[in-house]
């Protein structure tokens, strides 16, 4: 069979990698004819390469599969001329992106190799009508197979509004239609109006940036709570309406055509034809949000400075549609964020993995190697799509494409890090950051304590709920300050109250800080702006934060006594921030104890799944007394949830393993199992004490002084739309100035708005030792 044949004979796959090479960002696309960017897309395995890294596919796949692939289609494409760009100022503020076809952006050029001892252009002249028929439609399904980004990413983000209980039950009012009020009916302004569905009221809306309101519809709502839903009248059209409900305190839709325009005929509103003549909500947030995308000036109009990719600076990473948490957060951790932190340690590419778009490592190196070794390289940024489909996996939140928070994606980053890359380096970096914090437990009458000890990643300090500016270092002393907890003294033999204190029992090279900034409002995830001041927000303010006043002394045997060694000696600490959000959601702090127990105190998502699973229950908001643990720990007296577990189809040596992980929890040992399907199921070589028990940083408290050195900012008032960056501190012609990364854009941030906006933004703070 000739290599012709072969082409034609070939079996073209629906979805094809060809967003960018395999083991680097190179792509196909060239902004004109003087530049000549390529992809090798192998025919064997349908993954492309660029020329530099051609030759190491055909060496792993001759090693792993005894197949040295050698059939390629070299693909390149070339900028079609602009006809006409729009002004900035014009563009469109929409939470979809309108696809292009690629036709009509770029001239497509084409050629197949083969690869016998050298790689030679196939001779494709003087074949008959009939093959350059078979061969052209080979092509064309080539040329038109989705790439895998593209599935993975079919439709960019778009905002979820959905009908709430108050929608479902609209009932259109009786009589004959009438015509609505031009002004609002309390302060005569004609913008900004929202109709009342249920009576016809007008009112004006919020006051919003650049928007005039007084809030007279909400105050409405107040004096009518039977009238919930209301529209924005300059944002109706046949394709849009803001409809909002004042008693969910959030945007909703009606999904009943029908239902809505019979709601708008009433007042004889038709919107048949109808454009809109004001800013729908979605589009002024998203506007609020874009204000760093699209006005990168300072506070005069200046255009800020930008920064070429370099070994210094490393290079931007674009935006996805929703990927800025990732790119924050990689940025802070890359760019000097944490000191000494690298992949260096992960070395070059495995020659064993034929699949480079799903193996870990592969994506790791690939983005060390454009962030740190070769970003001059990439002076446009980088699209790490195929990093963030391999990370994040069958994760239910970070595989899709929703705006995500920053902190949980640093968490699960690191842990993704540590168990699946970093176990096999001789040194963790990761452990820059973490630290050991020993809580002390006392009891009021007989003065008996108790020591334990957790390892952590990061502080999470909550913010006092006051509008003044509040100082950092009072907020990590607040966290680690005495409070009074009921407890069941073993020694007394009865409910007292005892003494709970906080403190480092170790300090990290790197101190991660978290102001939680996000809190239920209504039951909704709400961002917060309070001002947050500490040392070296300035760039020239070398002051630093010291924390060794926070040190724990731990026990002393001379002057404190131990309660006795039992089951009821042992205590368990609850996440207090997530007490506090189940508290505001109406549950007792029993119950909100009880949740967090029960789900490993993994987050106020678990623990509230646990708590709606088991509200019935008749103790439920009983005091929480930590139940007997068995002598032997590995069994947690859960053989019946093993025999459960294995019925459902799971591994047995797989679901033993999540058992003694999640002590005995089977709803969270089932997530685990799904979680990790490649893990050997062996708990011989590191088990749940041996690393609640290990070591990290240093214990010299003296030593505990801290400079700040990068801050990811979260700009907008909604957790599901807001945009992510980080600020780095860096040399700037021997001057240290703040560094924005916002996304692909690298500038000089020393406009004194930049630290309001730290100030009042900063969501993760990472101050390293100094």
């Amino acid at each position: 069979m000739t290599e012709i044949d072969e082409f034609i004979n070939l079996e073209i796959p629906s979805v094809i990698h060809k967003d960018d090479c395999g083991y680097c960002f190179e792509t196909m696309y060239n902004d004109d004819i003087k530049s000549s960017h390529s992809l090798n897309i192998c025919l064997r395995c349908f993954q492309s390469f660029c020329s530099e890294h051609l030759e190491f596919h055909q060496t792993v796949t001759k090693s792993e599969l005894n197949d040295r692939h050698d059939l390629y289609m070299k693909l390149s494409k070339v900028k079609k001329p602009v006809v006409a760009v729009e002004e900035p100022t014009e563009k469109r503020l929409k939470l979809e992106v309108s696809e292009k076809s690629e036709d009509e952006l770029y001239d497509t050029s084409w050629t197949l190799l083969k690869d016998s001892a050298s790689i030679t252009d196939l001779e494709l002249k003087g074949l008959d009508p009939q093959k350059a028929a078979q061969v052209a439609t080979k092509v064309g399904q080539i040329l038109n197979a989705r790439s895998n980004n593209f599935q993975q990413m079919a439709s960019s983000w778009e905002l979820e509004v959905k009908p709430c209980e108050h929608v479902k039950n609209f009932v259109v009012a009786n009589g004959e239609p009438q015509d609505v009020q031009k002004s609002c009916g309390e302060c005569g302004l004609d913008s900004n109006l929202w109709l009342c569905l249920h009576c016809g009221h007008i009112g004006c809306g919020r006051q919003q940036v650049g928007i005039e309101g007084h809030s007279h519809a909400l105050a409405h709502f107040d004096d009518s709570p039977g009238h919930p839903l209301a529209v924005k009248l300059g944002s109706l059209s046949q394709s849009s309406a803001d409809v909002y409900c004042y008693a969910c305190d959030d945007e909703v839709h009606f999904d009943d055509a029908n239902l809505w325009v019979q709601a708008l005929a009433h007042w004889n509103i038709d919107i048949s034809g109808k454009i809109a003549q004001e800013k729908t909500l979605i589009e002024l947030q998203l506007e609020q949000n874009m204000n760093w995308d699209f006005q990168m000036v300072d506070s005069e109009g200046h255009n800020l400075r930008h920064l070429q990719s370099s070994a210094e600076y490393g290079c931007g990473l674009l935006n996805l549609g929703n990927s800025c948490y990732m790119n924050s957060v990689l940025q802070a951790l890359v760019n000097g964020g944490v000191a000494a932190w690298s992949l260096a340690e992960l070395g070059d590419f495995p020659p064993s993995a034929v699949y480079v778009s799903s193996n870990l490592k592969c994506q790791l190196v690939k983005l060390r190697n454009a962030m740190s070794l070769e970003p001059a390289k990439y002076s446009n940024g980088v699209k790490p799509s195929t990093f963030k489909n391999c990370i994040g996996g069958t994760h239910e939140e970070f595989s899709s494409g929703r705006q995500q928070d920053a902190l949980e994606f640093f968490s699960y980053f690191t842990d993704l890090l540590d168990q699946k890359a970093f176990n096999s380096t001789p040194t963790n970096p990761n452990d820059l950051f973490k630290f050991n914090v020993q809580d002390r437990l006392e009891c009021s009458q007989c003065h008996s304590v108790k020591y334990t000890t957790q390892s952590s990643e990061y502080l999470q300090v909550p913010l006092a709920d006051v509008s003044e500016p509040q100082e950092l270092i009072e907020q990590i002393g607040s966290y680690f300050a005495e409070e009074e907890i009921s407890f069941k003294c073993p020694k007394c033999d009865a409910m007292v109250t005892a003494i709970k204190s906080s403190g480092f029992q170790s300090f990290p090279d790197t101190l991660v800080v978290s102001p939680t900034r996000i809190k239920l409002v209504n039951w909704m995830p709400t961002k917060t702006s309070q001002e947050v001041l500490m040392p070296g927000i300035d760039a020239t303010d070398a002051s630093t934060l010291h924390l060794g006043k926070f040190k724990s002394q731990g026990f002393n045997s001379e002057t404190e006594t131990l309660f006795p060694d039992s089951d009821e000696a042992r205590v368990f600490t609850p996440n207090a921030q997530c007490v506090a959000d189940l508290l505001e959601m109406g549950f007792t702090e029993n119950a909100a104890i009880k949740g967090l127990f029960h789900t490993n105190n993994n987050g106020m998502e678990d623990a509230m799944n646990w708590l709606f699973a088991h509200v019935e229950d008749p103790n439920i908001n009983e005091p929480f007394v930590m139940p007997a643990t068995s002598s032997k720990p590995e069994e947690f007296n859960s053989h019946h949830h093993l025999e459960d577990m294995i019925t459902m189809g799971l591994d047995p040596q797989l679901c033993r393993k999540a058992l003694i992980l999640n002590k005995g929890d089977i709803t969270a040992s089932v997530e685990w199992v799904f979680n990790n399907l490649d893990d050997d199921g062996r708990t011989t070589e590191q088990t749940p004490v041996e690393c609640e028990n290990k070591e990290y940083g240093f214990e010299n408290a003296t030593l505990a002084n801290y400079r700040l050195k990068a801050v990811i900012c979260h700009k907008g008032s909604s957790v599901q739309s807001g945009h992510y960056v980080a600020f780095i501190k860096k040399q700037v012609e021997n001057e240290t100035k703040w560094v924005l990364y916002n996304d692909e854009k690298i500038v000089v941030a020393d406009d004194p708005a930049n630290i309001l906006e730290l100030k009042k933004n900063g969501y993760i703070f990472f101050f390293n030792r100094c």
